[in-house]
């Protein structure tokens, strides 16, 4: 039994025996005792390939273990000293979780041959409750031993052997192998009181011998052995420590480990200085080692993963095969056919997509009743696909037959007696001989034979009309209209080729740009009016009141005086234009020899319509927005050809990548713009979808890029990719390469534009956390450029390691990559 005193309550002392300190050495913990986890390597002593690195390295971060500084101002374990008895009871308490429960107010008294330091005597007296040790032996053993106190006396292994095995609540199963043979040639040497716990510590791999045949059960344990032991222990007697969590990992990326936990996910950041092992081996292993959708312990503190230890070979995913049905990209999800039944699968964006050899794939490069594997994680209520592998997919294919009808989203023809539907995309564009601008609703069902092209996804892009003539006359004169008749004479720009067409209920009448109706028009449907008339047998299919013509320039004659301008229904108009003015986007005073062959223009005519009053030119500029004035609607802009200027957008549509409309206030500094000109009024203006990554892989058919974010992405190479690298530019993936930092802006029209950052060399001097700057020395005295501005996701590297911008120091040569003055990595 323990001894109370008597008279009044005793106070221990603030001073504490450090668990790893050496023999006798007493630590303030106000001062001097520091925990292992407040320093990126917990123990100055403990070198990279020490033996026990990872069992010290992990119960430094759970706790268990402390160590102290010297007085050199180094943080040590001094491994391979001895411990005592009373500091393996701490860390014997420490592990099991109950360190907690000790009262160091509470009155102790043992008898005086069971000597205890004031610091351990609640933890030991706890140790005794809890049935870590057997009182009455302890007792026992100390009074034999006079030469040495029992708290400071140092462990010996076949000791410390039953310490840990009561421990963790196994002191039964030891009794019950009390008679057992040992395994170990020194058997003998092992006191009888321990011969059980040997054996079962020695079944559960929680000890070894000091060789394969012998245990060596009087010697001394050092600090190194004991982390080792407990640490092995753990697989027996799973404890909550704080910042342990016990997982599968879900998503592994550059910066970051996704950790599935209780039904929900959790990502730590990870860096160079994050320790990685796994449960089969003492050394540490690589990231690149991890097993994803694997069993894990992660140990972490403020959302960083310090400690991750792979916890098994399996991963848990199952893998199902079938055909694609159907990819619903807004829900995230697809439907496959397995075994003649459809099925719903869910994904998210760490998706991987490749074919059979490896190579990446967008998942909407995947054909309909394509045959997939699907691999799936097998621990969420709701499996979540993470890989899909398809076999290599073919080149677009096409599709003839007769149009036999469409709801908006499908499009179904008649080949022979089968009907073939296809899903269209959303920009499916159709294509209809002398007609310009058709929709879907001027295709005639079971008349119209048509050819479908279609895409990766086998899903409709384009729709050409094969059997209609559509003949367009610009420049046509109304001769004479009759209303009740709905007939209408025209002749030819000549005054000859006389027709009588007639309007339909499908017509489409136009008034400077606007559709009005037959009713509406009959006013102006007068006698040697010119108009744009596009006809199919003898119905009218549209008419447009000419004020202007668009188009491309064809030839400007000054002897003839006439311009002919190409337009877009492939008809073409000659007119004066010898009194004309000409407005050029980027020219301040242009003339007629500004004009060149080819320059898309629009020609508006005077009064009478027989003469070019204005000749207005079509261009287009990308601009990186400088500011924004939105009271006044005007934007401050530039680029590398032109210096800041205002950029007035009253009558400009505004509107972001996908096309929605946006107002001045919603565009940002920093954003580029692509604004399209007629003369000298900006039309539109479109926000570029800008992304800053680095290339993950590149081949000929496509790009992999991993965003800042951690997010891949597959660029294909087609008809609408663009690269740029310095001042090369062309439609291949070759300019660009591994490791590559790159911009990816997205056009309209699908079209894509990869440009590679050119590292730029510097030297460093400031970092303004408040600006979000880093600052570096002028290149020559006009350099006002010597700032680059960085936001949360650039990336800095240390020789070699992920670090933060407060790394750098002054006068160090650093490496720059970026766009526009914002950096995307920044590199010693």
């Amino acid at each position: 039994m323990t001894m109370p005193f008597a008279g009044r309550k005793l106070l221990i002392g603030a001073l504490a025996f450090s668990l790893v300190a050496g023999s006798g050495v007493i630590i303030p913990t106000s001062q001097n005792y520091v925990a292992a986890a407040a320093l990126t390597t917990p123990f100055k002593d403990v070198t990279s390939g020490h033996w026990a690195e990872k069992h010290i390295a992990k119960l430094a971060l759970q706790k268990i273990i402390e160590g102290n500084t010297t007085t050199s101002g180094a943080f040590v374990f001094r491994p391979s000293e001895n411990v005592s008895q009373q500091e393996a009871v701490l860390m014997a308490l420490r592990f099991a979780g109950l360190d907690k429960k000790a009262d160091q107010d509470e009155i102790i008294g043992f008898p005086n041959s069971f000597s205890v330091s004031a610091f351990f005597k609640a933890y030991v007296t706890l140790a005794f409750k809890e049935g870590l040790l057997d009182q009455v032996e302890e007792f026992d053993l100390a009074s034999k031993d006079t030469k040495n106190a029992w708290g400071t006396k140092p462990a010996t292994r076949e000791w410390v052997t039953k310490l840990m095995v009561r421990a963790i609540g196994q002191k039964q199963e030891a009794l019950n192998l009390q008679n057992t043979a040992s395994s170990f040639s020194d058997a003998s040497q092992i006191s009888a009181i321990y011969k059980g716990y040997v054996n079962l510590a020695a079944k559960l791999e929680l000890v070894k011998g000091v060789t394969s045949v012998k245990f060596d059960p009087k010697a001394n344990v050092t600090r190194a052995s004991l982390a080792t032991m407990f640490s092995r222990a753990e697989s027996q007697y799973p404890v909550a420590y704080e910042g342990q969590v016990d997982g599968i990992i879900s998503r592994i990326t550059d910066n970051a480990i996704t950790v599935y936990s209780d039904k929900k996910e959790t990502s730590y950041s990870i860096n160079a200085d994050t320790l990685y092992y796994t449960y089969n081996t003492e050394t540490p292993i690589t990231k690149q080692q991890l097993l994803e959708y694997g069993d894990v312990t992660v140990i972490a503190r403020d959302g960083k993963a310090l400690y991750v230890e792979v916890k098994g070979d399996k991963a848990h995913t199952s893998t199902i095969t079938g055909t694609l049905d159907r990819v619903i990209a807004s829900e995230k999800k697809i439907y496959v056919w397995v075994n003649d039944k459809p099925v719903e699968i869910f994904y998210n964006d760490s998706l991987s997509v490749v074919d059979s050899d490896g190579k990446a794939l967008a998942l909407t490069a995947i054909k309909r009743d394509s045959a997939i594997s699907i691999v799936q994680d097998a621990f969420r209520d709701t499996p979540i696909a993470v890989k899909i592998v398809a076999a290599p997919q073919a080149s677009s294919t096409s599709v003839k037959g007769t149009f036999y009808g469409t709801d908006g989203e499908l499009i179904t023809v008649m080949q022979g007696t089968t009907l073939v539907s296809k899903f269209m995309t959303d920009a499916v564009t159709l294509e209809i001989a002398g007609l310009t601008g058709a929709t879907i609703g001027d295709l005639i069902k079971e008349a119209d034979e048509v050819e479908l092209t279609l895409n990766e996804a086998d899903q409709v892009t384009k729709i050409k009309v094969a059997n209609r003539n559509v003949k367009t006359v610009a420049g046509a004169q109304i001769a004479s209209f009759v209303y009740d008749k709905k007939l209408l004479t025209v002749v030819d720009a000549s005054g000859g080729n006389a027709q009588a067409l007639y309007f339909t209920d499908k017509t489409k009448i136009e008034y400077s740009g606007n559709l009005i109706t037959l009713a509406s028009a009959t006013s102006l449907l007068t006698q040697n009016r010119k108009i744009v008339i596009t006809y199919t047998g003898n119905s009218i299919v549209s008419l447009q009141f000419v004020t202007k013509y668009t188009g491309n320039l064809v030839s400007m004659n000054s002897a003839s005086n006439l311009m002919m301008v190409k337009l877009d229904n492939g008809s073409t108009v000659a007119l004066p234009y010898n009194s004309a003015y000409v407005e050029h986007p980027s020219i301040t005073s242009a003339a007629f020899s500004d004009l060149k062959t080819g320059d898309l223009i629009t020609l508006e005519l005077n009064n009478t319509q027989d003469r070019v009053a204005t000749i207005k030119v079509h261009g287009n500029a990308q601009y990186e927005v400088v500011s924004v004035d939105a009271t006044a609607k005007k934007i401050r802009v530039k680029n590398a050809m032109t210096a800041v200027f205002e950029l007035s957008v009253i009558s400009t549509e505004i509107t972001n990548e996908a096309g929605a409309k946006l107002t001045v206030e919603q565009v940002a500094p920093g954003n580029l713009i692509n604004v399209s000109y007629i003369g000298k009024q900006a039309v539109t203006a479109r926000t570029v979808a800008a992304t800053f990554g680095k290339v993950q892989a590149v081949s000929a058919s496509s790009v992999t890029i991993v965003d800042l974010a951690g997010q891949t992405t597959v660029y294909n190479v087609d008809a609408g990719f663009t690269a740029i690298k310095g001042t090369s530019q062309n439609n291949a993936s070759n300019l660009i390469a591994v490791g590559d930092y790159v911009e990816v802006q997205k056009y309209e029209g699908n079209k894509t534009q990869i440009s590679v950052a050119i590292g730029e060399s510097r030297i460093f001097t400031s970092y303004n956390i408040a600006s979000a700057q880093i600052w570096t020395e002028k290149v020559s005295d006009s350099d006002n450029r010597n700032y680059f501005n960085v936001n949360s996701n650039t990336k800095y590297f240390y020789n070699g390691n992920v670090t933060a911008a407060t790394a750098f120091k002054a006068g160090e040569a650093i490496t720059i990559y970026g766009f526009r003055n914002y950096a995307i990595a920044v590199v010693k």
